[in-house]
């Protein structure tokens, strides 16, 4: 059995969960890039994306309510860097959000604030990586 890489909380595992799962739902674009676009370089880059993600989502738990309190992340550290690389790239882009009316406004903060811990997430991570 591999050892922690690093461990986090319930909410901090939601966030990651979250992020991981939306970019999962990407799977097709391999496809895409590879028959549509013959773009192979594109299609292995998402592949090891994918890859990581599907190796972060087997520590993260697959169902979304996972009652543990603290998440043990063992995945190769380089691999581990790399998502949390990926995942804060796109938190921040949640982050930052757009203008809108007051209910919608209301419901991207509640994104953002998921965004926002997913991203202190990888950056606490990453630190403690030394990444």
């Amino acid at each position: 059995m591999p050892s922690s890489t690093a461990t986090i909380n319930k909410d901090q595992r939601l966030a990651l969960y979250e992020l991981v799962r939306n970019h999962l739902g990407g799977l097709g674009d391999v496809w895409i890039a590879m028959e549509a676009k013959g773009d192979y370089a594109t299609a292995e880059r998402l592949a090891m994306e994918f890859s990581e993600g599907f190796q972060l989502l087997a520590d993260l738990g697959w169902d979304r309510e996972d009652s543990r309190e603290m998440v043990e992340l063992t995945m190769p550290r380089e691999d581990l860097t790399e998502a949390l690389k990926r995942i804060r790239s796109e938190a921040e882009g949640g982050v930052s959000g757009s203008e809108s009316d007051r209910e919608q406004r209301e419901a991207e903060e509640k994104v953002n604030a998921r965004f926002q811990l997913a991203r202190n997430t990888c950056e606490e991570l990453l630190a403690r990586l030394g990444a």
